[in-house]
């Protein structure tokens, strides 16, 4: 079984890579059909969506898989969030699942307010150039205790699992 992922990204692959059990994988640059800096759940899964269905195109037979970082306004501030998406090659619905959510800093949060991105952002403040392809702003903020891949590595075990699952029913 092979999974199409609609990303380049290296962490993202790097999840699907490890997660994926049954196959080979293989990444493809598809637009998420969001904003840049997608602001809310619902424009976040949006995304992942939009990337999972891309992808499934661009490798008929394929699952297709959608990985989506955003950030989403609570009452305790501003906080990332992350949400897959996973097609079946029969096209069913997809499967959708979350991952890790935690604040961001002031600092940061006032100019994702304004309209910035977090992945420049992050790199100005971590002094990395190549953060959202490797530990990413969960790296950075969890002392690397939870890396960006395996986030969204966590993303993919929920995705599949439910895939399983459903096959069963």
């Amino acid at each position: 079984m092979k999974a199409a992922v609609g990303t380049l990204n290296k962490s993202k692959l790097k999840a699907v890579e490890t997660a994926w059990q049954i196959g080979d994988v293989q990444g493809f640059d598809i637009p998420s059909g969001v904003s840049d800096q997608p602001f809310g759940h619902e424009e976040t899964i949006e995304g992942a969506v939009n990337r999972a269905k891309g992808a499934a195109e661009k490798l008929p037979g394929a699952v297709g898989i959608g990985l989506e970082g955003g950030v989403t306004e609570t009452p305790h501030g501003l906080f990332i969030c992350n949400w897959g998406a996973l097609v079946t090659p029969d096209g069913r619905e997809p499967f959708i699942a979350a991952g890790a959510s935690f604040r961001l800093p002031d600092e940061l949060a006032e100019p994702l307010r304004q309209g910035e991105e977090l992945g420049p952002l992050m790199r100005t403040y971590s002094h990395n150039k190549n953060i959202s392809q490797e530990e990413g702003a969960v790296g950075f903020f969890t002392n690397h205790r939870i890396t960006r891949d395996q986030m969204f590595e966590h993303i993919l075990e929920l995705l599949i699992g439910q895939w399983e699952f459903s096959k069963r029913t």
